[in-house]
Parts: structure tokens; C-alpha cells; sequence
């Protein structure tokens, strides 16, 4: 036998052993500590069978190393150059959808509900605490969300009917039977997570219209146990600053819940009376729960949403999501069924929110939009026409406009208290 063949022999099997073990080592590694080609074989995985790209325009998506993740405060407004633009500033009437708007500025003590002109129409307040959401009931009533304090719920004379003590963010839904679904944040200790920092789970808290506590879903939980569970941040190997327990560890960051009221139900049993809508930030995921076994039923998003807000589900059965993108925004119309998106707005160098925003479709088909961040409220027509717009007239001296977590527009027959006035 020749040299050379001896070598082939003898060197090339173990020549493959070495390559295979590298190939291993670095596998783990990528897995482990999310270096190339984590993110593009997460993408892959996440885009399998769940997403069809929407058109980028968002620039430059990189997303940081958000080091998972300790939550960054809100800020409470933004500079306006045009500080001195105040309440509304264009109104098509012939175009704009007809109604009242309710809406309070984040943190802010009260919330407005104002006509198309801008005229306050009615006010409720509670001077204690400020409040970053409120949800505006047919009769009146106002609940409102302050921020990791509690959640409170006053009549149309801002008297208080009950309050619940708790880590309360972001957003709430009630439901047709009266019950509240309002967002919650525990801290726990999951050491197959991370073994000694704390994870905040974002829990969705089910209670009676008087505030008494019926029941609570763990969102983490529910991934954990699903085929998603591979979009949950690895973070067991990393090391964060402050001793354990100093600091919550968000992988989700769950910002919106929405309970189904079945009338989609035909469409698909995904819209099923009593399934659960929410939005992850952390993970650009939007998913659909089960409300009673609380599976989880579908996801969108990874790969095509960058730390979205307020999906909504519309009556053809699409959702409607504000997708706050890293420079520019956009509101999208998916079609869930197929994991296609059917309308897009943008407006690249004038709307952008980066860390908040909402969306509503209106009964003409036009499509309210906040623009959180910026204070700015506008309503779109379906080929991108600007028929009304608002500026949130709170503006400091330094020119800060208070931002808006959300605007609602109502027709004044879904708000039974406006005809008893």
C-alpha cells in the first residue's frame, strides 16, 4: 500500500471526526451564547410555515442585544420642535369618520373625551396617581391602569367604585360579560431560565366587574409548555449586574390583551369565543391563546415585526397591528390564516413611535393611529390620506409634548351616559 493511500486510510476517518466535533462545538455554542448563526437559523425556524415577509422599510433592522432584559423606564413625552401646534389641526369632515375621542396623556391624572373639533366634552380625573391607559365603558365608567401601583375603576363623576393593588402595565380588556383581563407583572424565580436572576412573567389577571379575582393565566408558563418555546430568550448562561433578585428579567413583555367574542368564530376556530389575543414585545411576537386550556394556538411576527403594539382583531377576521419598527413605523392589516399582510401604512421620515403606539379601524374603513411617543393622534383614509390630526395640547415649557398611550373614537350611540346627559 502507498503512503499516500495509508494516509487516507488512517488520517481521513478521523480527519471527519474532528470536523464533525467543531462543527458540534460551535452548534452548541451559537445555541448557547447566540453567536453566528443563531439569529439566522432562529429566523428560519420562526419563519417556517408562520411568515410571509411584509415589505421592509423600517432601515436598518439590526435588533440590539436587548441583554435581556431589565425593563428600561418610559419616557413621559418628547421634544416638538412644533411646541406651539395644539388639539386639532386638520379635519376633512367629509372624509374623517364621525364621533367622539377619549384619551389621556401618559402618567397623567385624568383622561378626555373631546369632539372632532377638540372640545372637551367630558373629564374624569383621580389626583392621587397617575395613569398610563384607560378604558372607557359604555356607561361612563373609567378603568385605568397606574403603573405597578394598581388598577382602579371610577364613574362618570371620577367617583371610585373599587381599586386592586398590583403590578398593573400597559393594558386591559373587558369583555362582554363584564370581566376584566388586565395584564400583571410577578416576579419568579424559573431556574431552568436563569438560576438565580428573577424572570417577570407577565400574567393576564381575570377579574369580576366589581374587582374581585376570578382567575390568572401565566403567559410564560404557556409558552414554555408550546412549540414556541424556542422564541423565549436563552439567558440561563448569561450574567447581569445587581445581585439576584435586583432585577426582572423581561423576555416577553407582554403590552396588549384582547378577549374574542366569538362573532369571527365562523371564520376560523381560532377566533373561538373567549381565545385571547396578545402582543410580546421582547420577542416580536403577536399569538393567539386558548382561553380555557391556554394553549397556545398560533404566532406571527418574528422576522416580520420589530417590538410591535396593539393588535386588534378586525371583523374579517384580519388583525391590525401597530409595528413600532428601530426607524420608522408602520400599521399592517394581516390576514392570520394565511400569514399574509393585506394593507401597509407608512409615512418613512414622518411616523415613527418607537416605544409605544395604537391603531383602530373605524367603521368607514379609514384607521385611527397614535403615534404615542410624539403626542401626535392622525386618522388615515385606505390609500394613505391624512383627513384628521391632533396634537396632545399638554406641552411644557421645554417643549416636551406628553405622549398618548391611546386614542378611541366612539360613536356617540355606543356611550350610553352621553344620552343621559
Amino acid at each position: 500500500m502507498s503512503a499516500m493511500k495509508r494516509f487516507g486510510v488512517i488520517w481521513l476517518p478521523a480527519l471527519a471526526i474532528v470536523v464533525l466535533a467543531v462543527f458540534f462545538i460551535w452548534g452548541y455554542q451559537a445555541h448557547r451564547r447566540q453567536i453566528f448563526p443563531y439569529r439566522i437559523l432562529r429566523s428560519i425556524a420562526a419563519q417556517a410555515g408562520l411568515a410571509k415577509p411584509i415589505p421592509q422599510s423600517l432601515g436598518d433592522r439590526t435588533q440590539p442585544d436587548r441583554d435581556l432584559l431589565a425593563t428600561l423606564p418610559y419616557v413621559s413625552g418628547t421634544f416638538d420642535p412644533k411646541s406651539s401646534t395644539s388639539g386639532v389641526t386638520s379635519h376633512q369632515p367629509n372624509d374623517a369618520f364621525p364621533g367622539v375621542n377619549f384619551y389621556n396623556s401618559y402618567e397623567a391624572d385624568r383622561s378626555l373625551l373631546i369632539s372632532m373639533r377638540g372640545r372637551v366634552l367630558y373629564e374624569w380625573r383621580y389626583p392621587h396617581a397617575g395613569w398610563i391607559h384607560a378604558e372607557l365603558l359604555p356607561n361612563g365608567d373609567v378603568l385605568a391602569v397606574m403603573p405597578r401601583r394598581k388598577l382602579i375603576r371610577i364613574n362618570r363623576r371620577s367617583e371610585v367604585q373599587w381599586t386592586y393593588d398590583g403590578n398593573f402595565h400597559h393594558d386591559l380588556w373587558v369583555d362582554d360579560s363584564g370581566l376584566v383581563y388586565a395584564l400583571l407583572m410577578i416576579p419568579r424565580l424559573i431556574a431552568d431560565l436563569h438560576p438565580v436572576h428573577l424572570i417577570r412573567d407577565d400574567v393576564i389577571l381575570i377579574l369580576t366587574e366589581n374587582g374581585e379575582a376570578r382567575d390568572e393565566i401565566s403567559l410564560v408558563d404557556a409558552f414554555r409548555r408550546s412549540p414556541y418555546a424556542f422564541l423565549i430568550p436563552s439567558v440561563a448562561h448569561r450574567e447581569f449586574t445587581g445581585g439576584p433578585g435586583e432585577k426582572y428579567l423581561d423576555l416577553l413583555h407582554a403590552n396588549h390583551v384582547e378577549v374574542f367574542d366569538g362573532r369571527q368564530a365562523h371564520l376560523s376556530t381560532l377566533f373561538a369565543r373567549g381565545n385571547i389575543l396578545v402582543s410580546l414585545r421582547n420577542i416580536d411576537t403577536v399569538a393567539i391563546l386558548d382561553g380555557e386550556t391556554r394553549e397556545i394556538l398560533w404566532v406571527w411576527g418574528p422576522v416580520n415585526l420589530f417590538q410591535q403594539h396593539h393588535p386588534t382583531l378586525l371583523p374579517n377576521g384580519h388583525i391590525l397591528i401597530f409595528n413600532n419598527g428601530s426607524k420608522a413605523s408602520q400599521i399592517l392589516e394581516l390576514d392570520p390564516l394565511r400569514n399574509v399582510v393585506t394593507w401597509l401604512y407608512e409615512a418613512r421620515g414622518e411616523f415613527f413611535s418607537k416605544r409605544r403606539g395604537s391603531n383602530q379601524r373605524l367603521p368607514n374603513g379609514n384607521t385611527l393611529i397614535t403615534e404615542s411617543d410624539t403626542g401626535y393622534v392622525f386618522e388615515v383614509t385606505p390609500d394613505g390620506r391624512v383627513v384628521w390630526k391632533f396634537a396632545n395640547p399638554e406641552v411644557k415649557a421645554d417643549g416636551i409634548r406628553a405622549a398618548i398611550w391611546r386614542m378611541t373614537r366612539f360613536q356617540r350611540s355606543e356611550l350610553e351616559f352621553l344620552r343621559r346627559r
